[in-house]
């Protein structure tokens, strides 16, 4: 069996799966470009498996072709292709896959573009050196060459192993590691086995086991079934299905009943408050003035949210405009931290003066924001908030707090919707969700680093965004 491999049919099989995989990569997360990567790099480490196919089934057999100015037995030459195309460029994706992986593209975008078409160079070389057309007997007849290549690849995969686990290492306090660390077993895992198998048997000469690289098949039908099960429970790379049951008989499928029920309560508690606020109003106490006065304030400050954030299955609208971050954090920390008892700190870099957002929405956020820190601190603490320009185009606000921190169990949930740490009735999960919507229409993204040691405690949110609005929000 490890002599002759898998059945024919097993091998088109086995290449479906992949290809079955991979796509579903690409799906949970289109525009994302690590997903796009990871699917390219699973692509094109599939062709081993098709060539196989293609060749044992005879395709092409009996079929002759002319190839820059040369003869060629088309199934030689096919697969000779094919294995070129694994051998060059495979590995090479799969660092691209990596870079992206670390965020150099945002980090570093200058060194990213010089990198990401450097690592194709060897690809190039190698195609001038070792002609396409004659890949596939480089193993038995040039074995120094196949040493190269070998290593090439074999140092390409330690690169990508190397970024992937700095990153994240770099990132293991945020609620994005447990996602990071389940993209980087589906890349690195079935990569190593495929290097492992490939290469260093061949580099043995290890003649038996030249087809047990077959064997990753059961490694991509256990990811797979893993994969299935991340989607259905915890989610996985931006993409959750949940299961939801409706009346398919009737002509029209409604809204989900979470949606419906929220829009129906807002609605009826607001009306019962602005009803109870004239009433008492009417009976013209003058000591109850001020409440009633923040009461309204808070009445029309829901109504106004429902209705902007079109709550109904719908996008948020967002209306930006030119903000100016320092009175933006001073009008935040007085409407959401009056009366506090610690700490506020502001620290805008010089000359970073804002940035177009949408106003309404992006105080939401910070109150959000702030709300939870001054929760998790209590009546005493430090609460600062920062401003740093990154780039020309691209700015970090930070809110941190000194406050008890987030466990690492919980770090992973805190931004799913309706996801909640408290067992009082006054929080429904909905805060956290609602701000990275917000940041996610800016074209941002949000992230969270937390800390429970009790030397060094609390928590950190960074809104990373363009500084300026430029259309609807992407993945």
């Amino acid at each position: 069996m490890l002599k002759q491999g898998l059945p024919v049919t097993y091998l088109l099989l086995f290449t479906m799966l992949i290809w079955g995989l991979y796509l579903m990569v690409l799906l949970s997360s289109r525009k994302n470009k690590v997903n796009q990567w990871c699917c390219i790099t699973g692509f094109l480490l599939s062709i081993g498996v098709l060539k196989e196919y293609i060749y044992f089934s005879g395709f092409f057999a009996g079929m002759q072709i002319q190839f820059l100015g040369a003869g060629y037995q088309l199934d030689e030459l096919v697969n000779s292709i094919l294995t070129a195309i694994i051998y060059y460029l495979a590995i090479p994706c799969g660092v691209v896959c990596s870079l992206y992986f670390c965020r150099i593209d945002r980090d570093r975008p200058r060194l990213f573009h010089i990198l990401k078409y450097l690592v194709f160079l060897p690809a190039v070389i190698f195609s001038i050196l070792y002609p396409w057309g004659q890949t596939r007997d480089v193993v038995s007849t040039n074995p120094e060459a196949f040493t190269i290549v070998a290593v090439y690849n074999l140092v390409y995969g330690a690169v990508m192993t190397v970024l992937i686990v700095m990153a994240l290492v770099r990132t293991r306090n945020t609620v994005q590691f447990h996602q990071r660390k389940q993209i980087s077993l589906f890349v690195l895992l079935p990569l190593w086995y495929w290097l492992i198998m490939i290469f260093l048997v061949h580099m043995l000469k290890l003649e038996k086991f030249y087809k047990l690289w077959q064997g990753n098949v059961l490694i991509i039908l256990c990811l797979c079934i893993y994969y299935l099960y991340l989607l259905f429970n915890k989610g996985i790379w931006g993409l959750r299905l949940n299961r939801q049951y409706f009346d398919w008989s009737e002509e029209e499928v409604s809204f989900p009943e979470d949606v419906r029920y929220i829009i129906h309560m807002l609605k009826n508690e607001t009306a019962k408050l602005r009803l109870g606020a004239r009433l008492i109003r009417e009976l013209d106490i003058p000591e109850a003035a001020d409440e009633l006065d923040i009461m309204e304030r808070s009445i029309t400050h829901i109504d106004d949210f429902v209705q902007r954030s079109n709550l109904c299955s719908r996008e948020l609208q967002i209306e930006p405009e030119y903000v100016e971050i320092q009175p933006l954090f001073e009008a935040v920390a007085a409407e959401a931290a009056g009366g506090w008892k610690g700490t506020v700190r502001f620290h805008v870099e010089k000359d970073a003066s804002g940035l177009y957002c949408d106003l309404y929405h992006m105080k939401e956020v910070l109150c959000n924001l702030t709300a939870n820190a001054l929760d998790a601190m209590g009546e005493n603490g430090i609460l600062t908030f920062a401003f740093q320009v990154l780039r020309k185009e691209l700015v970090l606000i930070r809110v941190s707090d000194t406050g008890c921190g987030i466990p690492e169990d919980k770090l992973e949930h805190i931004l799913d919707l309706y996801y909640t740490g408290h067992s009082d009735y006054s929080h429904f999960g909905l805060g956290l969700a609602y701000c990275r919507a917000v940041i996610k229409q800016h074209n941002g993204y949000m992230e969270v680093k937390s800390s429970t040691d009790p030397e060094k405690h609390g928590t950190e949110f960074t809104l990373c965004l363009p500084r300026r609005y430029r259309g609807v929000g992407k993945s």
